[in-house]
């Protein structure tokens, strides 16, 4: 007998699964849902484009996978890892 209140880590077929930004491979795309961490780091994300309901599509990690390459409304963003986690996603 299964629990109803378990949450199963695995989607059902039609259901997005969630993830950050940091967990990309190349030639992924994503949509942004939210941004965490503090509130400086916050702002300094959505200054750069990282807004909810965006459309981010992974293009390289550099030589020693730090920083990150994502093309994002028009333009390409490098991104430390550190704060590409702090951008949570849906695929």
């Amino acid at each position: 007998m299964s629990d109803p209140l378990s949450k199963s880590s695995a989607p059902t077929s039609g259901e997005a699964s969630f993830t950050t930004l940091d967990r990309l491979r190349s030639g992924q795309e994503a949509v942004i849902v939210s941004i965490e961490g503090e509130a400086l780091q916050r702002r300094r994300l959505l200054e750069a484009g990282f807004v909810p309901g965006s459309l981010v599509h992974f293009l390289m990690a550099t030589p020693f996978g730090d920083p990150l390459v994502f093309s994002l409304r028009g333009t390409h963003i490098a991104l430390r890892q550190s704060d590409a986690r702090h951008v949570r996603i849906r695929t």
